[in-house]
């Protein structure tokens, strides 16, 4: 199989991963995105295999190696504090490690009156919305599509560096 061929249908693919991420939505399934995923990686592997006209030397895999430890190491680093921040914000709220209670004097009035424990949750906690969770989602898909600009442009400066633009010896 040609390269060019091979991208064309990489590029189906990733076009099928999104319909099937829209759908696992829709339907409320984690294994449909999960399991396409897995079966895309897969595919993608074995796909490259096949390829014909893939040329490989010296340069190029080093300008692979860089990138691929230059982009772990940036987004390790991007990863692990936005988690962090994420992880204080969840458990600074009620439903982290804080109490899932409150108390309120039983009466204005009575000083002495006592003092009544209120739940603060109306619904029991499963039944209440998570729009904050759409939240982190987000956040977490914002951080994916970081990485792969971190790995375009490490790509870019280490074949720049390394000459794969401009000043060739041919």
């Amino acid at each position: 199989m040609k390269k060019n061929t091979f991208y064309i249908i990489y590029g189906l693919i990733a076009v099928s991963l999104l319909l099937l991420f829209w759908l696992s939505i829709e339907l409320s399934s984690p294994l449909i995105i999960a399991a396409s995923v897995i079966l895309a990686a897969v595919l993608f592997f074995v796909l490259k295999k096949r390829v014909t006209d893939i040329v490989q030397d010296e340069r190029t895999i080093l300008i692979d190696m860089k990138t691929a430890s230059a982009t772990i190491r940036a987004s390790v680093v991007l990863f692990l504090t936005v988690n962090l921040a994420t992880i204080v914000y969840v458990f600074s709220g009620p439903l982290g490690f804080h109490s899932f209670t409150y108390h309120l004097p039983n009466d204005l009035m009575i000083p002495a009156g006592g003092y009544v424990t209120v739940s603060y949750f109306p619904v029991p906690p499963e039944t209440i919305p998570i729009s904050q969770l759409g939240l982190f989602a987000v956040l977490q898909l914002v951080m994916i599509v970081a990485a792969l600009f971190i790995y375009v442009g490490f790509r870019f400066y280490y074949a720049r560096k390394f000459g794969v633009w401009g000043e060739d010896e041919e």
